[in-house]
């Protein structure tokens, strides 16, 4: 009988160094398959930076096979998280402050680098990758408001379209920047532009206005059946865990209790039960 088999209850078996073999060459082969793959991606960053951001969507989808393919091997993809994922942001980040919210030109262009860099966050995981996201402070107001922008256009869209243009994964990589920009080392009414001149405008129990926004966009999305809802707990998990966020924690545990209270058997309410307790289970973790 092959050495490599063991007889366990009349069955024949492979013995676990026949598997460790198995594990290892698998191993072999991706890790040989990424040397050339690495290159397409390295390719498709630089025409994408030297493009202003412009990138085709087949080539992004083309990308996306690529890194889906290394789910169980995303340490091979670790030595270049930086050299893809910093480059994508800034342009993200620089092509917000140019086009600004007035029209849909900003989504059509981030929705593609937003998909490549999603991926990355399935592959790789979010703490990992969120490590080379832009983190001045001043990206913080900007953020929210390409949040309010991502949620507005989502609203009106139909989970496929979601799906098929990226619209889930750029509300999803915008949701994750700012779980990196609300972790600013100021007070948070320092930086809100609404509060600009005036002393306590919004009272002092209340939460500043921009955090109010933030936590808006959030309720909506820990009723969503995606990949938001568990990114938008991560995101108030890092704000309302902040010291000078007392109000605004004490206002979200209030808009829980009220919305568990008057939950119904809807499709809506099914998914933001388990995101509250998720959202929650986050903050007190």
């Amino acid at each position: 009988m092959n050495s490599d088999l063991t007889v366990a209850a009349g069955n024949v078996v492979p013995d676990s160094d026949s598997d460790d073999e198995l594990c290892s060459s698998k191993e072999r082969v991706m890790r040989k398959s990424f040397v050339h793959e690495w290159k397409i991606l390295e390719d498709l960053v630089n025409t994408t930076v030297r493009n202003g951001g412009a990138v085709e969507l087949p080539a992004v989808k083309n990308a996306q096979s690529i890194m889906d393919k290394y789910q169980e091997q995303g340490q091979l993809l670790e030595p270049h998280l930086e050299s893809i994922v910093s480059p994508l942001m800034n342009i993200i980040r620089a092509k917000t402050i140019e086009l600004g919210f007035e029209t849909d030109d900003i989504m059509e262009l981030i929705k593609p680098l937003c998909i490549i860099i999603y991926t990355l966050v399935t592959v790789c995981g979010y703490k990992t990758i969120i490590k080379f996201f832009p983190h001045q402070v001043s990206d913080l107001e900007l953020a929210v408001s390409l949040l309010e922008k991502c949620h507005g256009i989502t609203m009106v869209s139909s989970s496929l379209r979601q799906e098929s243009t990226g619209e889930m994964e750029t509300k999803c990589t915008t949701l994750l920047w700012l779980s990196i920009l609300v972790l600013i080392p100021f007070d948070m009414s320092s930086v809100d532009t609404a509060l600009a001149g005036a002393e306590n405008c919004s009272g002092k129990d209340a939460p500043p206005p921009l955090v109010e926004r933030i936590m808006a966009v959030c309720k909506d999305y820990l009723s969503s059946p995606g990949p938001m809802r568990k990114m938008a707990g991560v995101l108030l998990s890092r704000l309302l865990t902040r010291p000078d966020m007392k109000s605004a924690l004490n206002s979200f545990t209030t808009w829980t209790q009220e919305a568990l209270l008057t939950s119904k058997d809807g499709m809506t309410d099914i998914f933001l039960v388990p995101g509250i307790a998720e959202a929650m289970a986050a903050i007190f973790k």
